[in-house]
């Protein structure tokens, strides 16, 4: 499929940017073809691009929306002349991101983890420089935590969600600004299909806001969440927004569950063709073993949840168009290694 939109420039790139003050904190992400992946898909004459955001300096997409709305935050309080304390609930990704924004910026960062974080991750998170705490058994019990904490030290206006607020669904957004920009020099075709994980829903939002402002909203999505992370299929299911009992919150894959994806989610998700489909935390572990064979990047299960669709080729009788030009969002993870996903992979059943 071509390239037939065009993009204004009152809604372009460049524009949002530059209505910021400081620089961005992330990079321009490689769109790289993925031959091995390619030639799975080799009776369909499909090529698979990988968008990845696994390259990113505190190692997933996160720092996109992260770092815009920790520079405008600072920037607001310089200009008010009052202390910054950056304080953030986290699976990991959003924490190490945070953490990573406050030591570039020079700013004093808490970070509220669960116990189901590996200490790797804490460990990570602890060499950006920031205070870590680790509290609750769910992100959501963390979370609370670090809401009744920022009340607490005074600083409720610093406080990061890991994926509720419109700055970090902006950055995210920055994502599609940069697909458009290489479809444009040719780089790679306009996607006939997108998949992405899902966790919160941040990142979901950022790219469909990124579709939107390109008149991309024809792209048919895939969503992938693991059993037991499964709030916005669940939400799908039921059509409505739909919280998951602590109790179906099972999977082993951290940075995927959290109770319920954010409204927003939700309500941008109505305006998409999208498909939601659930993986097993086998599947997911599995998908990051073979791609780190294959393309040498170290991606965390979340991330393996997509990819993990496309190993098992599921993608062709999902979809009832001919995709030839298939796009995977690799949004990294720093909560894993190649002898962690082994051992985790002992403990999954079959």
């Amino acid at each position: 499929m071509g390239l037939k939109t065009t993009i204004s420039p009152d809604s372009s790139f460049d524009k949002i940017i530059n209505t910021k003050t400081s620089p961005p904190l992330h990079i321009n992400s490689p769109m790289l073809e993925s031959l091995a992946l390619s030639k799975l898909f080799k009776e369909e004459n499909s090529k698979v691009w990988m968008k990845v955001d696994a390259l990113q300096p505190s190692g997933s997409f996160k720092i996109r929306g992260i770092g815009l709305l920790c520079n405008e935050l600072l920037n607001e309080k310089k200009s008010k002349n009052e202390e910054v304390h950056f304080i953030c609930s986290s699976g990991g990704n959003a924490g190490k991101s945070v953490a990573y924004a406050g030591r570039k910026l020079n700013v004093k960062t808490t970070i509220v983890l669960p116990n189901t974080i590996p200490e790797a991750t804490i460990e990570k998170i602890r060499d950006e420089g920031a205070n870590v705490i680790v509290h609750g058994s769910i992100w959501d019990e963390a979370n609370t935590f670090a809401l009744e904490l920022a009340e607490k030290e005074g600083c409720s206006d610093c406080y990061i969600h890991p994926f509720d607020h419109p700055l970090l669904w902006e950055g995210h957004s920055t994502m599609i600004d940069e697909i458009y920009q290489d479809v444009q020099n040719g780089v790679c075709e306009k996607p006939d299909v997108i998949l992405f994980s899902v966790g919160g829903g941040g990142m979901m939002i950022g790219i469909l806001q990124g579709l939107e402002r390109y008149g991309w909203n024809d792209i048919p999505i895939v969503t992938v969440e693991t059993i037991g992370s499964h709030s916005f299929w669940k939400s799908f299911q039921e059509k409505q927004l739909t919280k998951l009992d602590v109790s179906e919150v099972t999977s082993v894959i951290k940075t995927l569950s959290t109770r319920s994806v954010c409204s927003e989610a939700w309500e941008i998700s109505k305006r998409f063709n999208i498909k939601p489909i659930l993986v097993t935390d086998r599947d997911a572990v599995e998908a990051c073993l073979k791609f780190v064979d294959h393309e040498r990047i170290l991606v965390e299960p979340s991330c393996g949840a997509t990819l993990s669709v496309l190993y098992s080729k599921k993608l062709s009788t999902l979809l009832d168009i001919n995709s030839k030009n298939i796009l995977t969002i690799v949004c990294g993870g720093n909560g894993t290694g190649i002898s962690q996903l082994n051992d985790l992979l002992q403990t999954l059943p079959k």
